[in-house]
């Protein structure tokens, strides 16, 4: 999100840091490099919260937290923020997704604030389970976008993503539509946004207002000819959502400008291990400019093949 609020306007972007005692320094210097706001919360008889991502074949990845998770609550959130934030980035099981909305909607309601929250959604791997869809679609009355990866899409379905594929002729477009499209018949609340993060080859949105039409958005660095710029591709799926949330609200909800945002947040992160580097002249990575990038990829279309 970062990415698109350059200069003055970075205190746009809201960042709660919940730090345990072994909070690594270097981890503060960069994210005092961003001049976000921040709301610090310290923690001195617990670990800093650490994850695990094992890649495997195909894409697939597994995620696991290291240490016992710190939680971050609506309580976290000054009434200031909760009165002006415009758009909020979960990630969490749904029903973490349901209590934190429905306290921050109370917390609005009590603040007379006459601005009103977006939600998107990002559930977690191990919440998208069959046994679980009750609540995810319950939670999903709740969010204005709902997104995650090709694989999680298929978990919640009770389906295994690459049975799917070979069910559709080996063809991924197809078969992620198919998932999509089997999703989205059960999601009742207008207005609500299936974004679909599918790595290599890009993201699918899917709408209420037609469930039947997929718009695809490509991965900024093509994964047949661009392989040297995709260094590590941990966060990938996070920056490509807070290029989203940003685009959402930048563009009064245009589902296929916010996910070419996200698409070019993704290409910075996956560039190298850590995070993209901020130069003094606002560009990252020493590479092209976010708005530069943008106007490449609104002229690219989706490889599968």
């Amino acid at each position: 999100m970062r990415l698109w609020q350059p200069n003055e306007q970075s205190r746009n972007v809201g960042y709660i840091i919940h730090k345990g005692f072994d909070y690594p320094k270097e981890i503060d210097d960069q994210i005092n490099q961003l001049d976000i706001s921040l709301v610090t919360k310290l923690h001195a008889d617990k670990h800093t919260t650490r994850g695990l991502n094992t890649f495997g074949e195909n894409d697939h990845r597994d995620f696991e937290y290291i240490h016992p998770i710190i939680r971050a609550t609506t309580d976290d959130f000054p009434d200031d923020w909760i009165r002006s934030v415009k758009i909020l980035h979960l990630i969490c099981s749904p029903e973490r997704a349901i209590e934190i909305i429905d306290q921050w909607k109370q917390r609005e309601t009590d603040l007379n604030a006459s601005n009103k929250t977006k939600f998107l959604w990002e559930p977690l791997p191990w919440a998208c389970l069959p046994e679980n869809l009750d609540r995810i679609y319950e939670a999903i009355e709740r969010v204005d976008i709902v997104t995650p990866n090709h694989e999680e899409l298929a978990d919640m379905l009770g389906l295994k993503f690459d049975a799917v594929v070979s069910s559709h002729l080996n063809k991924v477009k197809d078969a992620v539509e198919h998932c999509g499209m089997q999703f989205m018949k059960r999601v009742s609340k207008k207005n609500v946004v299936l974004v679909v993060r599918c790595s290599k080859y890009g993201a699918m949105t899917l709408t209420t207002d037609d469930k039947e039409v997929a718009q695809w958005t490509p991965a900024f660095w093509n994964w047949k000819t661009d392989g040297e710029h995709v260094v590590d591709v941990t966060g990938a799926g996070n920056s490509f959502c807070g290029g989203y949330c940003y685009g959402y609200v930048h563009t009064n909800g245009d589902v296929r400008e916010s996910a070419l945002y996200g698409a070019v947040s993704a290409s910075y992160t996956v560039e190298q291990i850590g995070v993209p580097v901020l130069n003094d002249d606002e560009s990252w990575n020493s590479g092209s400019l976010p708005a530069q990038r943008l106007d490449i990829l609104r002229n690219r279309t989706c490889h599968f093949e």
